[in-house]
């Protein structure tokens, strides 16, 4: 046997950190065994980024779950310093490849939490850049999580227009026009226009991603029921699933196909339904379940 006390310590570290991330999301304590009762995500985030960098770092490449993926990005460039030019260089290719797989509202809340740390060196503003420019509509982006995307260009000090290279010449010249709120002048870019419609007209509201139409809606008194029926062609899979329970409240059914619904997304669904609910679609749900549970397996 060859393996020394540390490398046996080093080894049941891991192991609980990865247990940890694969698992944990954002719970106060992460509970499996005694051990891990006593530490909380936080605390093992840290201590594997300052006893285990290169193996924290590789944690990017295993099946962490999103919230511990970004806090592992966050933790990695708030603390660059700590890291040889070479290590960085690594941790940059495993970055990248990590922000590609998270959703994009996960992104620009890690980005918003960068801001709020004060990390803007040449690496995470490289990184941060690149990621937008390979975004496949930051005009919609620009829309959708404008507030977000604002913040992150203010913060980088990025010219928005350098942003979107291959866009047609209008989006370069109005998104930074968008970013700022600008409500006067027609816009050329439709999604664009349709936002400033929405101001001012409430047909324009229900075009626009949901998120962005609920927001308007609240500001012209828009009733939720006439806001659900007319905007559903807006809504995402994930915001037909998570507006279930509102619709059945306003008697404006969501046309939702479960069996497209990830298992984790679909499991928490299930249990938020009322026992009688559930009971009464004891069926459908099961079979939506066993589904996603196969795909899931593969």
């Amino acid at each position: 046997m060859t393996e020394t006390i540390a490398d046996l310590v080093a080894c049941e570290d891991v192991l609980t950190f990865v247990n940890a991330a694969i698992t944990g999301t954002g719970q106060r304590e992460f509970h499996d065994e005694a051990f891990e009762q006593r530490l909380s995500l936080g605390f093992l985030h840290e201590y594997m980024r300052e006893n285990y960098r290169e193996l924290y770092a590789a944690t990017l490449a295993l099946d962490v779950n999103d919230h511990n993926a970004a806090l592992i990005i966050r933790g990695l460039l708030t603390a660059a310093g700590d890291a040889d030019p070479a290590r960085r260089r690594l941790e940059g290719r495993l970055i990248a490849r990590r922000l590609k797989l998270l959703p994009p509202q996960r992104v620009y809340r890690l980005f918003r939490a960068l801001r709020r740390d004060g990390v803007n060196n040449r690496r995470t503003r490289a990184i941060i850049r690149d990621w937008l420019v390979a975004r496949p509509d930051l005009a919609f982006d620009a829309v959708k999580y404008r507030g977000a995307l604002k913040d992150t260009v203010r913060h980088s000090h990025f010219d928005p227009r350098a942003l979107v290279p291959r866009a047609p010449e209008h989006v370069r010249d109005e998104i930074g026009g968008m970013l700022h709120g600008r409500t006067g002048r027609p816009f050329t870019t439709p999604i664009f226009e349709t936002w400033r419609q929405a101001h001012y007209a409430h047909e324009a509201v229900y075009e626009l991603p949901f998120t962005v139409a609920e927001g308007f809606a609240a500001r012209h008194g828009i009733p939720r029921r006439r806001l659900l029926e007319r905007a559903e062609k807006s809504m995402t899979r994930l915001e037909r699933l998570r507006l279930q329970g509102h619709a059945w409240e306003n008697r404006a059914p969501i046309d939702l196909d479960l069996a497209t619904v990830p298992l984790t997304r679909l499991a928490t669904y299930v249990l938020s339904l009322p026992l009688d609910e559930r009971s009464r679609r004891r069926a459908e749900l099961t079979g939506a379940l066993r589904a996603a549970a196969r795909r899931a397996a593969g």
